[in-house]
């Protein structure tokens, strides 16, 4: 019954099954088809060891699904983390002082990326945001130039529409880097907390009026008063939540400037700053609101009552009768935005929030799915 099939035969099927058997062996599987957050279908290849960073803030996402080595895979980045968030950076450069030694392949615009630069690292993957300070969606020609240089891009988001989008982008990683475990695990976590806020919201009586809101962005960052979010970014965060920003029919796009004027005519219930103030800044600039890695709490809220001390925004209505809070300004492209959210929740509807603990939540996101410690305070408020 084997006439049929020939010396020669059995040698061609034999090295065929030792070569498929080696290729198991290995570890190889199939490239997978995902979607990415832009909504294109991205052939991701089967192993993924090289990983450019199209925001170096993406640091901690990683490190949620790779806590034993985030930074194992990164062959270049954006420097953002090191300039922006300078506390959170010298965390993992204490932790992993080989971070120091990953090429930058830009600085903090998607304008100074260096496509030549990316091109030598031989990566296997980009990681780029929707929006961002690095290359984003709508750069259609850089994203053609790296995918022609066979570097896959993926985009994420924690950013446009970051309540959404961040369980998302944590499972696509997972997907992705084959750590779909770890990735159930925070977006689990992730949810529960979200849920316990849309239940409680949806307690709210029907007659409540909705608090309005003025999230002043990037307290300092520019003499005139004062930068806004709208649509987008922790902006979104008030709309999530019921509220009214102030800002929304003077502001068109994600964010913008309104004159101090308009803020004390119209004045709302609520005003919370976002902080980008550092150790470092604290010393230089003290216009600045401290908040994140390095900054106890005391510090905080004294870098906080200094900005508000200053004349208009001492004479809000919302600094007089306690409601006015600073937050983290990093929590806008962070995974850890729940936390925020929460704490937002709080600030806007005390009674229905009293009990919800951001400040634990924060916690547990840092000791489950953080190789460093929370070591800082992420906001503050004037009582």
């Amino acid at each position: 019954m084997f006439s049929s099939i020939t010396l020669p035969d059995l040698k061609r099927l034999g090295l065929g099954l030792l070569a498929g058997l080696a290729w198991l062996c290995a570890g190889h599987t199939q490239a997978q088809t995902v979607t990415d957050l832009a909504g294109r279908q991205v052939e991701v290849p089967a192993e993924v060891q090289r990983i450019i960073l199209g925001e170096s803030r993406y640091i901690p996402a990683l490190a949620i699904l790779e806590p034993e080595q985030p930074l194992a895979r990164i062959v270049g980045m954006l420097p953002d983390l090191r300039l922006a968030d300078p506390g959170s950076y010298a965390q993992y450069q204490k932790l992993y002082p080989e971070i120091d030694e990953i090429p930058e392949i830009g600085r903090t615009s998607k304008d100074s990326f260096s496509l030549e630069q990316t091109l030598t690292l031989d990566a296997d993957l980009a990681l780029f945001g929707l929006e961002g300070h690095g290359p984003s969606s709508h750069d259609a020609r850089l994203i053609k130039q790296l995918e022609q240089a066979g570097v896959t891009v993926l985009f994420l988001d924690f950013r446009q529409d970051p309540i959404r989008n961040t369980p998302v982008s944590m499972q696509l990683l997972g997907e992705v880097l084959g750590r779909t475990s770890e990735a159930a695990a925070f977006t689990d976590f992730y949810r529960q907390q979200l849920n316990e806020i849309d239940r409680r919201l949806a307690e709210l009586s029907p007659e409540l009026t909705p608090p309005t809101v003025f999230l002043h962005s990037r307290v300092g960052r520019q003499d005139q008063c004062c930068e806004t979010m709208v649509r987008g970014m922790l902006g979104h965060f008030i709309d999530y939540l019921g509220a009214t920003n102030i800002a929304a029919d003077s502001v068109p796009g994600v964010s913008g400037v309104l004159n101090l004027e308009y803020l004390l005519v119209n004045q709302p219930d609520v005003y919370i700053a976002t902080a980008i103030g550092s150790p470092d800044t604290l010393v230089e600039d003290p216009q600045y609101i401290a908040l994140g890695a390095g900054i106890d709490a005391e510090t905080a809220r004294s870098s906080f009552q200094h900005v508000l001390s200053q004349p208009g925004l001492a004479q809000l209505n919302a600094v007089e009768t306690g409601r006015a809070f600073a937050v983290w300004h990093h929590f806008y492209n962070s995974p850890f935005n729940i936390a925020a959210l929460q704490a937002f929740a709080q600030w806007l509807y005390p009674e229905t929030f009293a009990d919800l603990e951001p400040e634990q939540t924060l916690a547990t996101l840092y000791q489950r799915f953080q190789p460093v410690g929370l070591e800082g305070a992420y906001w503050t408020g004037v009582k």
